[in-house]
């Protein structure tokens, strides 16, 4: 192994051992320095939550992936195996940060897809809606408010072949003016939804 590949391993690995209670009694310090006597149950509460099974349990071996430590102002994610046998306890600390923040990288860049792909299909879905919803609009418009209109028109065209007084014809042609531009707004909303619809 070329001495590169050494330095790099050793500053991603750090081996600590311990005495039956947790006290350290070797460490590599190559990712925290950790100093002899301390008890490893005070270094950070993911040990301190082990200390039951650590000191009662013989024989055990314990695997841990992605787990935060932040020991010492310095801050790693990291895999730990913890093995016990034979009146110690030796734990590896693997420093795999950049792996791990890699696969959250591209974690959240395949959740934003997903979402952009969620909102396109949501958008999508809200046009056609809405699309369908102009063309019932437009068909009511069409046969119902522009069809009474008509029929409103031959009733008025019959009304004045009728003898009135001058207050009536005057009556029927604010009637007429006001059918008249309501069948013009009518027509201008029928256009609108003609634009909405393409």
């Amino acid at each position: 192994m070329t001495d590169i590949l050494k330095t790099f391993f050793s500053n991603k690995v750090q081996e600590i051992q311990t005495n039956t209670e947790g006290f350290v009694t070797q460490s590599s310090n190559s990712i925290f320095k950790i100093e002899i006597g301390r008890s490893i149950f005070d270094l950070h509460p993911f040990f301190e939550s082990l200390k039951n099974e650590l000191i009662v349990d013989d024989n055990l071996n314990m695997a841990f992936p992605c787990v935060q430590l932040d020991i010492n102002k310095n801050e790693i994610v990291c895999d730990i195996t913890i093995k016990k046998e034979r009146g110690y306890l030796a734990i590896l600390l693997f420093d795999y940060t950049d792996h791990y923040e890699n696969l959250h990288e591209a974690a959240q860049e395949k959740k934003a897809a997903l979402l952009n792909e969620q909102a396109f299909e949501l958008n999508t879905k809200h046009k056609e809606e809405q699309k369908a919803y102009l063309g019932v609009i437009k068909e009511r418009i069409n046969t119902k408010v522009l069809k009474e209109m008509e029929f409103l028109t031959v009733d008025i065209q019959k009304l004045k072949a009728t003898s009135l007084s001058e207050e009536q014809e005057a009556l029927v042609l604010d009637i007429e003016r006001n059918i008249s531009a309501l069948h013009q707004k009518t027509i201008q909303i029928n256009k609108g939804i003609d634009v909405d619809l393409g």
